[in-house]
């Protein structure tokens, strides 16, 4: 049996490129803003200053806005064109 006939056998088959799982730069770059944002809010936490705190929420929201933004100009999972991008996918 093929590994394109079984979908759980591993092969030439990436199964972490099946199905996505955020192996992209809009996944990664809102991840990184993200990040940034907690670190700005955990400092706010340690050295209490609600200015640097709301400052820190803001950046952790406009984190969702960069992944929404890179993702529809074709830098997510999917391409521009909403189709798959990445390696070549087992037909099933």
């Amino acid at each position: 049996m093929s590994t394109h006939q079984n979908p759980t056998a591993h092969g030439d088959v990436d199964i972490a490129d099946e199905h996505g799982h955020g192996h992209s730069v809009a996944a990664w770059a809102g991840v990184a803003v993200c990040l940034v944002g907690f670190l700005i809010l955990s400092l706010a936490i340690v050295f209490p200053s609600w200015t640097w705190g709301i400052i820190g929420g803001v950046v952790i929201l406009a984190s969702l806005v960069v992944s929404a933004v890179l993702a529809k100009a074709g830098y997510g999972v999917k391409g521009a064109d909403g189709k798959p991008v990445g390696a070549a996918r087992p037909r099933r």
